[in-house]
């Protein structure tokens, strides 16, 4: 079968007793150790947290929080941590709560109820450093935060979670953030964040940052920081609908899972380096209308890669011949590229493959047999 390779897009593979002890006096309940200076007790932290509330004119949706000596673990978006790790009261609910239980996670999805939107006084959070672990700034629709992103936040030394998710905030990413120590994920989706990524970012060789994930600020410029690449933690980079510009770095030994930079003006090859790493499941450089240079047979024949998407690249060379299955790969996506030469027959390899486009590029020839299998 001959086809016009402009036409050849395939989706789906259809082608396209305890005995009683002996009795004994109770013992008397022993005192509680006193809590480290350093992480308060839910109640010091929910006075804290009733006085940020005060300040940007907002109210928790719990039916306790009108009662100002009702206990903030039962408020709609705050989440606390039993002492002794037991399970906690129900959402909402706020008998239960044990003495020692710690505040660790604030998240404004929908349980807040905003005066008005506005700034996020950052030095009022401070009282929470010791324990609040997850910090959710808002998502896209609802009436949240603005201004800018304070650099107090720095301060919030048991952070593992930061993320925003409107486009309400402006100014740069503060760079004070990669002081962090146990900041695992950094998510700032915002249309209005501007500046360049802070190399401090990915400066602490300590740290735990996992994911950096810095989607649709479209105003958001300059390089990615060569860092970041080197971090010996972080396992997922994603700046698509951004204006990162530059080139990947040649030398990349970070343990990358996933690497998504759509639509960025990126240029230069796709390094070797890249697809060496033990971990890599997705590349995705689609309408990094800039990237050149042959993609790298290891990238192709990389034992964990599911997702390869190079649509409207300048990415060319062949695809090469392969001496072993790759059987993760589902998608590979090199459709508006460079490619060029034949469809080897060896493209029987991909026996996962679900998705194939290799529409509007160079290729030319007889489509394998094999790929209606």
């Amino acid at each position: 079968l001959t086809l016009p390779w402009s036409q050849v897009v395939t989706g789906k593979r259809e082608l396209f007793v305890l005995s009683s002890p002996p009795t004994a006096p109770t013992p008397a309940a022993p005192t509680p150790a006193p809590m480290p200076a350093d992480v308060p007790a839910a109640n010091e932290a929910c006075k804290a947290l009733r006085s940020f509330y005060d300040a940007i004119g907002a109210k928790d949706k719990s039916p306790s929080f009108a009662d100002t000596s009702s206990t903030c673990c039962a408020f709609l978006d705050v989440r606390c941590t039993q002492p002794d790790g037991s399970p906690s009261p129900p959402l909402g609910q706020k008998e239960g709560w044990k003495a020692g239980a710690t505040l660790t996670k604030i998240k404004f999805r929908g349980g807040t109820e905003f005066g008005s939107s506005g700034t996020l006084p950052g030095a009022l959070l401070l009282p929470l450093a010791g324990t609040l672990e997850y910090l959710d700034l808002g998502k896209e629709g609802d009436r949240s935060f603005s201004g800018t992103l304070p650099a107090e936040l720095a301060q919030l030394t048991a952070l593992q979670k930061l993320s925003l998710t409107t486009g309400k905030f402006s100014g740069t990413i503060p760079h004070q953030l990669g002081r962090l120590p146990a900041l695992e994920k950094l998510t700032l989706l915002s249309k209005s964040l501007s500046g360049t990524v802070p190399g401090e970012l990915c400066h602490r060789s300590d740290g735990s940052l996992r994911k950096l994930v810095l989607d649709d600020n479209v105003k958001l410029s300059g390089t990615l920081p060569p860092e970041c690449f080197l971090l010996p933690t972080l396992e997922e980079i994603s700046a698509k609908k951004t204006r990162i510009s530059g080139t990947l770095p040649s030398k990349i030994t970070a343990p990358l899972r996933l690497l998504i930079l759509e639509e960025v003006s990126l240029s230069g090859s796709v390094p070797e380096e890249l697809c060496k790493g033990e971990k890599l499941e997705e590349l995705v450089l689609r309408r990094a209308n800039r990237v050149s240079g042959t993609l790298p047979t290891e990238c192709l024949s990389h034992d964990t890669i599911t997702k390869i998407d190079l649509k409207r690249t300048k990415v060319g060379g062949t695809i090469p011949s392969l001496d072993k299955a790759v059987p993760k790969l589902k998608t590979l996506d090199l459709s508006n590229s460079d490619v060029s030469g034949t469809l080897p027959a060896s493209v029987d390899m991909f026996s996962g493959l679900e998705y194939l486009a290799v529409d509007r590029t160079k290729l030319y020839g007889i489509v394998p047999e094999s790929l209606g299998d």
